[in-house]
């Protein structure tokens, strides 16, 4: 008897529609058996590529625990695996033969570095037996990370010959394509995937976003949780462009708006402005929030600023990833104790 939670995926069919995307907690063999202990039907694993800086990026990844409508978020920066490719995919693939008698998955995944490396890689996946292979082509870190470590495909036609290529490497696999969300052109990248033979198209990946913390205003830059404004406040400082906050005509940049709204946990924007007591609740929560009330505020050097003045502090102080302090195992602190190997 076929269960209503019977989810098809290309010619794979699977016993529910829960898949875990890649990510800290399958980055070893207890996570990834831990998802599929608990219910997943699939996993992807934590995602390889060929080149060193990129697995390096791990020890420069970055994680806060933020409380957001009510629950738990986890704001992130990730890396990839430091763990070789050829170990990582026998390792997984062996998880991957168990999943197989019950209907379920474990898949190889690769972020985008280059054509011939992403060919290499899904050669290798599929010599280990595995039967899911997902090309990530839309990692939103593309342009934080080392140069050449990391990269995202906007073009369709150069898409189209990557995943082409691909495909011929993972004959007789899934080929699944993960496309970035901050490009203008989804569905010709959607379409493109498709001409090159991908059997499925992930067509919103993450985006890149920044919080500033209320007591040192210092940022964290990462992928966000719900909401849209922290990938609004990440976009304003980018590096080769006058800082808007400074422009005649923008008054703000958003930092403080998110900054205020990040602690209490709100997860949406006011939508009745007549209702004065929404208006009153979010004035009070400004005037709570702000340093002098709260008795902080002090920025680099130990001045006290005002608020108009606390524009652009957490802008400016903006880094990239090479200039994070290493640290191989931060990880490990936010991820279930049972991921752990």
């Amino acid at each position: 008897m076929t269960s209503r939670l019977t989810t098809t995926i290309g010619a794979l069919t699977l016993p529910n529609p829960v898949i875990c995307g890649s990510g800290e907690p399958v980055m070893t063999e207890a996570g990834i058996r831990a998802a599929l202990a608990a219910g997943a039907a699939g996993v992807i694993a934590k995602s390889v590529n060929e080149r060193p800086e990129a697995g390096r990026q791990l020890a420069l990844a970055d994680y806060i625990a933020l409380d957001i409508g009510g629950g738990r978020s986890l704001f992130n920066r990730s890396g990839l695996t430091p763990r070789d490719t050829h170990e990582w995919f026998a390792a997984i693939a062996a998880i991957d033969r168990e999943a197989a008698a019950t209907g379920r998955f474990v898949a190889a995944s690769i972020v985008l570095a280059g054509a011939e490396g992403a060919v290499s890689i899904a050669a290798m996946a599929r010599a280990a037996g595995l039967r899911v292979f997902e090309l990530n082509a839309g990692a939103p870190h593309a342009s934080e990370a080392s140069p050449g470590a990391i990269a995202q495909e906007t073009d369709p036609a150069r898409l189209r010959d990557l995943v082409a290529a691909v495909r011929r490497a993972t004959e007789g696999m899934a080929l699944w394509v993960k496309l970035t969300g901050l490009s203008s052109n989804l569905p010709a990248l959607a379409l493109a995937a498709k001409e090159g033979g991908a059997d499925s198209v992930c067509m919103m990946g993450r985006f890149m976003a920044m919080i500033p913390d209320l007591d040192t205003f210092a940022p964290s830059s990462a992928h966000p949780p719900r909401t849209a404004e922290p990938g609004v406040t990440d976009r304003l400082p980018l590096p080769g462009a006058q800082p808007p906050r400074r422009r005649p005509g923008v008054p703000a940049d958003g930092h403080q708006r998110r900054a205020q709204r990040g602690r209490r946990g709100a997860h949406g924007p006011v939508r009745r402005l007549g209702d004065r007591g929404v208006v009153d609740r979010h004035a009070r929560r400004v005037r709570r929030h702000h340093p002098h009330h709260r008795g902080t505020g002090r920025v680099p050097g130990g001045a006290r600023l005002p608020f108009a003045a606390l524009i652009g502090q957490t802008a400016d102080r903006l880094e990239g990833y090479g200039a994070q302090t290493p640290d191989p195992d931060r990880w490990r602190r936010f991820v279930p104790p049972e991921t752990l190997e």
